[in-house]
């Protein structure tokens, strides 16, 4: 199974302005298009200046075509069939881990699960001694060939929205791991120049819990937030047994 880290367009602005003005993503980064319901796609390549593959994807992940976008070319890219989601990556990136027409997606953004779900009971017989047709488990959805994760820089928006603390290992400049940080909110994000190579990169702002002061991270620098995603999914849990509580006083 391959990775992904993806942001997800998922209402009309955002799939709008998808990667458009952008110079550069990260290698296992893409954007995941999401829409209300399926029908034929239609993308372009305006202001947008990344070389990219397009996957178009059915209602049940399925890859149903993959397409080369060159940048600033203005021609529409029509899906074949009805999709209900696009997937944008670094050109390329599909070829070099095997991805073809036919594999599934799943994970970060899609509706449906895969496990299997027993048929509600027949009506009973008229004749009870009439044999009864036992209960049929639906088809299995196939296990996804690309799963798709949060990238760090949204799982930062959503710990700032939610006033949660998260874990980080980050790696300096100079090559060097600090051992696991524990960052508090408000999450500042920025876009700045770096000196050692001149180039633009996002970093973020907090409070670094370790060393009692405010401290800058680069994004690309944070080697792991997983912890984070699973104290985001405590917190989730919370605010719905929270919910559960009200409505059952």
């Amino acid at each position: 199974m391959k990775h992904l880290y993806v942001e997800v367009a998922n209402d009309p602005i955002k799939r709008e302005c998808g990667l458009m003005n952008r110079k550069s993503m990260g290698k296992n980064n893409g954007m995941l298009f999401k829409f209300p319901y399926s029908y034929r796609l239609s993308f372009w390549m305006k202001n947008t200046y990344i070389p990219l593959d397009i996957a178009y994807v059915d209602e049940k992940g399925k890859i149903l075509q993959i397409e080369q976008m060159i940048p600033l070319n203005t021609r529409a890219v029509v899906s074949n069939n009805e999709c209900r989601y696009a997937l944008e990556v670094n050109k390329d990136w599909f070829k070099q881990n095997d991805i073809k027409i036919g594999n599934y997606i799943g994970g970060v953004g899609f509706d449906f699960n895969r496990k299997a779900q027993m048929t509600p009971p027949p009506e009973l017989p008229l004749d009870p001694n009439a044999p009864q047709q036992p209960q049929q488990p639906q088809q299995l959805q196939p296990s996804p060939d690309v799963m798709l994760n949060k990238t760090t820089e949204e799982i930062l928006k959503d710990a700032d929205r939610k006033g949660v603390k998260l874990t980080i290992i980050y790696r300096k400049e100079d090559g060097f791991v600090l051992p696991p940080k524990t960052i508090s909110p408000p999450y500042e994000l920025r876009t700045v120049k770096r000196k050692s190579d001149g180039a633009r990169h996002k970093e973020v702002h907090c409070w670094d819990d370790q060393e009692g002061q405010e401290k800058t991270f680069f994004i690309d620098g944070i080697e792991s937030i997983e912890l984070a995603q699973k104290n985001l999914e405590e917190f989730e849990q919370q605010q719905r047994n929270n919910i559960d509580k009200v409505k059952n006083e």
